[in-house]
C-alpha cells in the first residue's frame, strides 16, 4: 500500500454501499453536533426524488409477480451513485457529520411508502402483491432486544416526535425551523408518490408493481458512499473543508463546527444548546418595514466581527458572503477565540459573548422601544447596528445610554450630511469605517467626541467648510450654511418634516399625524411611497398659472428652472396624508390654505395660522414661524420663501443640534 493511502485511511474510509444498506444499522444515525438542522427546501427534496424518477423511468418493467420484479431489478437495473455522507464512530453511536439532509429526506421517504404499505394491507386481497410494510419498518425504526421500535433510524431528539405524528398522520405544529421543513417536506413528497403511483383514472389505487419494482430500485440500486472518518480530531476539519465545496452551508453553520465542534461532550451539549436556541429565535423572527425581511446568524456574525475586527474598509469587505474565511486569517480573531485550541475559552466565548451580543442584535433589529433606532431605521440606515455593536461592550453596564446616544448621534450625522448636500450612498459608507473602528468599546462621552471629529473631517473633504473652519458641531449651524436646503430625496424631506411635526407634538402635547407610538409612525411614514394611505410630499407652489405668474418675466418668458429650483426648497414642502396632495394638486395657495389646516399636520397650521394662541405660547421663540396669507393673485407670496426657509432651519437647529446637546 502506498503511503499517501495509508494517510489517507488512517484519517477516513469509504464504504460504498446501497441504501437499504445504509438503513440496515442495528443502531441508529446519531446527527451530530454539526448538523443538528434541517433545511432542505420542497424545491431540494422534488429534484431528488425528480432524478431518481428519470433514471428509475430509463428501465422496461416487464414483470408482474413481487419475486420476478426484485430479481429483474437486482439483475437488469443500473445502480445509480447519489454522493456521499461522512459518519464517526464512538463506543455508543455512530454520528452523521455530513449528508443528513439527504439521509432524513430518505427517512420521510421510506415513512410515505410505509404508509402506501400499511394501506395496501388493509385489503387482504392484496396480501403477497407488493413488499410487506414490516421490510420497510425495519429499516425506519431501531428495534430493542425485544422487538419493539425504539427511535428511528435518523436520531435527533428534538425529531423524534414529528416523525412519529408522520408515521401515525397525526396533525404536526411545528416548533422550529427543522421541524417545520419536516413536515412541509413530508407533505410534498406524499403528494408527489401519490400521484406517481396512483392507476390511470383510480386515484385511490397504487399501481402495485410499479410500486413493487420502485421499493427494490431504491432499496438495492441506489448507491451512496460512506466516508467514516477514522479520528474525532480531524471530524471538524473535514466537515468544513466538505462544506466549503458547495454542498449548501452556510457560513454560520460551518463556523458553529468550527468552534464547537472539539468541546468535551457535556459543554458541546450545552454550547449547542444555546447556539440552537438563538437559531430558533432568529427563524421565528420577521422584520417589518425593513430592507430585510428575515434575520439570520449570518447577518449577526457579519455585523459583530465587523463591529469588533474591523479596523479598515478591506477588513470590511472581507466579512462579507464568505466571512468565515477570515477566522483563520484575522489574527486578532483567531487570539479572540484562543487560536481555536482552548475549549474553555471557546466555550467561554460560544456561551457568553456570543450569546450577548446576538441576543443584544436580534434586539436591536426588532425593538420598537427607542425612538431613534426607528428614525433611522425609516431611511433604512443599517449601519446604525454596526456602530452601536462597536461602541457596546460585553454586559456594558452603559448599555441603554449607548444604544440612544449612538443612534441619535449617527441621525444627526446623517442628516447633516444630507441637508449640506454632500451625501451619496458608497460616500457616506466609506465614512463608516473610521467611525467603527474609532468608536469600538469607548465610553459614551469619547463616542460623541469622535462623531464630531469625524462629521467636521467628512464636511472639509467634501470642501463644504474650510479646514480648520469650525471646532465644533455648534459652530456648523448657521442660516447661511443651510439656507439652500433641498428636496433632494423624497423620504429624507418626509423625514425632516415628520421629526419637526412629531416634535412640535410632543411640546404642545396636540395630536399629528407623525405623533403616535412607532409602530404606528413606521406605517404612517410610508417610505415606499405607493401607498394610498400614509404621509405623502406636498408642494405648495403646484403647477398652476398664478404661481407660474411669479417666475415669467416682463417680455413672458417662464423660468422654468427658477420655479422648479423654488419649489423645491425644503421650506417649500409639506407634509399630506392619505393623497391629500393629489386632491390639492394643482390648487392655489389659497385654496390649499383649508386642506394645511385640516391635514392634521401642526407644522402646516403654524404656516397658516390655525393654531390657538395657548398652543403658540409654547412654540420656541426662535422657530419664528411666520404666518404667511396668499398674495393678490391667491399664490404663496414669492417673497415669504426666505421665511420659510428661516423657519424649517431654526426647527432642525433646534432638533439636530439643541436637542442632542441637551439630552
Amino acid at each position: 500500500m502506498a503511503i499517501d493511502e495509508k494517510t489517507i485511511r488512517s484519517v477516513i474510509t469509504p464504504n460504498d454501499q446501497f441504501l437499504r444498506a445504509v438503513f440496515s444499522t442495528s443502531k441508529a444515525y446519531y446527527i451530530d453536533i454539526y448538523q443538528r438542522e434541517y433545511k432542505w427546501t420542497a424545491e431540494n427534496v422534488k429534484t431528488l426524488v425528480d432524478d431518481i424518477a428519470i433514471r428509475f423511468e430509463q428501465h422496461n418493467r416487464t414483470k408482474i409477480e413481487p419475486r420476478d420484479i426484485q430479481a429483474d431489478v437486482q439483475e437488469n437495473f443500473e445502480p445509480y451513485f447519489l454522493n456521499t455522507y461522512l459518519t464517526h464512530s464512538t463506543p455508543t453511536n455512530i454520528s452523521i457529520v455530513d449528508g443528513q439532509q439527504r439521509l432524513t429526506t430518505f427517512l420521510l421517504i421510506l415513512i410515505k411508502l410505509y404508509q402506501i404499505l400499511i394501506s395496501i394491507e388493509n385489503n387482504t386481497i392484496n396480501a403477497g402483491t407488493t413488499f410487506s410494510s414490516s421490510t420497510l419498518e425495519k429499516l425506519i425504526f431501531e428495534s430493542d432486544d425485544f422487538g419493539d421500535a425504539t427511535r428511528f433510524k435518523i436520531f435527533n431528539e428534538n425529531r423524534e416526535a414529528t416523525f412519529q405524528k408522520l408515521v401515525e398522520n397525526k396533525f404536526i405544529t411545528p416548533e422550529d425551523e427543522t421541524q417545520q421543513r419536516i413536515n412541509d417536506n413530508f407533505q410534498t413528497i406524499s403528494e408527489y408518490y401519490d400521484n406517481f403511483f396512483a392507476v390511470d383514472d383510480q386515484p385511490d389505487r397504487y399501481d402495485l408493481p410499479k410500486l413493487t419494482y420502485y421499493i427494490t430500485y431504491l432499496l438495492d440500486r441506489i448507491s451512496i458512499v460512506e466516508i467514516k472518518i477514522e479520528r474525532q480530531k480531524n471530524v471538524a476539519m473535514i466537515f468544513e473543508v466538505v462544506n466549503d465545496r458547495g454542498l449548501g452551508l452556510k457560513p454560520y453553520e460551518i463556523l458553529k463546527g468550527k468552534l464547537i465542534g472539539n468541546l468535551p461532550l457535556g459543554k458541546k451539549e450545552q454550547a449547542n444548546a444555546v447556539w440552537t436556541r438563538l437559531q430558533d429565535d432568529y427563524f421565528a423572527t420577521e422584520l417589518k418595514k425593513s430592507t430585510e425581511s428575515k434575520l439570520d446568524l449570518d447577518m449577526f456574525f457579519r455585523t459583530f466581527f465587523r463591529a469588533k475586527f474591523a479596523n479598515s474598509e478591506n477588513d470590511y469587505e472581507k466579512f462579507e458572503s464568505d466571512y468565515h474565511y477570515e477566522m483563520y486569517r484575522h489574527h486578532e480573531i483567531r487570539n479572540y477565540f484562543g487560536n481555536y485550541e482552548n475549549s474553555d475559552l471557546l466555550y467561554e466565548r460560544i456561551t457568553n459573548d456570543i450569546k450577548y451580543f446576538a441576543d443584544f442584535y436580534l434586539w436591536l433589529r426588532t425593538t420598537y422601544d427607542n425612538e431613534y433606532l426607528i428614525y433611522n431605521k425609516l431611511l433604512d440606515q443599517n449601519q446604525q447596528y454596526l456602530l452601536i455593536m462597536s461602541g457596546l461592550k460585553l454586559n456594558d453596564p452603559d448599555r441603554d445610554n449607548k444604544i440612544t446616544g449612538i443612534a441619535r448621534k449617527f441621525d444627526q450625522f446623517h442628516t447633516i450630511i444630507r441637508l449640506l448636500d454632500l451625501y451619496d450612498s458608497p460616500m457616506f459608507q466609506r465614512l463608516i469605517y473610521p467611525l467603527n473602528r474609532q468608536i469600538r468599546d469607548e465610553d459614551l462621552t469619547e463616542i460623541y467626541n469622535k462623531f464630531d471629529t469625524e462629521l467636521i473631517h467628512s464636511l472639509e473633504q467634501g470642501e463644504v467648510i474650510q479646514k480648520d473652519e469650525v471646532k465644533s458641531v455648534i459652530d456648523l449651524f448657521s442660516y447661511e450654511r443651510f439656507k439652500g436646503m433641498k428636496n433632494r430625496w423624497i423620504n429624507f424631506s418626509k423625514y425632516i418634516l415628520m421629526r419637526i411635526d412629531r416634535y412640535l407634538s410632543q411640546l404642545i402635547d396636540k395630536p399629528s399625524y407623525a405623533g403616535g407610538d412607532l409602530l404606528e409612525l413606521e406605517d404612517h411614514f410610508n417610505k415606499t411611497t405607493r401607498k394610498k394611505y400614509g404621509m405623502h410630499l406636498e408642494h405648495i407652489y403646484a403647477f398652476n398659472e398664478s404661481n407660474k405668474a411669479l417666475f415669467t418675466n416682463e417680455r413672458g418668458i417662464f423660468d422654468e428652472q427658477a420655479f422648479n429650483s423654488t419649489r423645491n426648497m425644503l421650506g417649500m414642502v409639506l407634509l399630506l396624508k392619505d393623497r391629500q396632495n393629489e386632491s390639492s394638486n394643482n390648487e392655489s395657495y389659497r385654496k390649499k390654505v383649508d386642506t394645511y389646516k385640516q391635514s392634521n399636520f401642526i407644522w402646516n397650521e403654524l404656516m397658516v395660522g390655525h393654531l390657538h394662541g395657548v398652543d403658540l405660547r409654547n412654540i420656541p421663540s426662535d422657530f419664528a414661524v411666520e404666518v404667511i396669507d396668499p398674495d393678490g393673485s391667491d399664490a404663496f407670496p414669492k417673497d415669504k420663501i426666505g421665511s420659510r426657509q428661516k423657519s424649517v432651519y431654526a426647527a432642525i437647529k433646534q432638533i439636530w443640534l439643541n436637542e442632542v446637546i441637551e439630552a
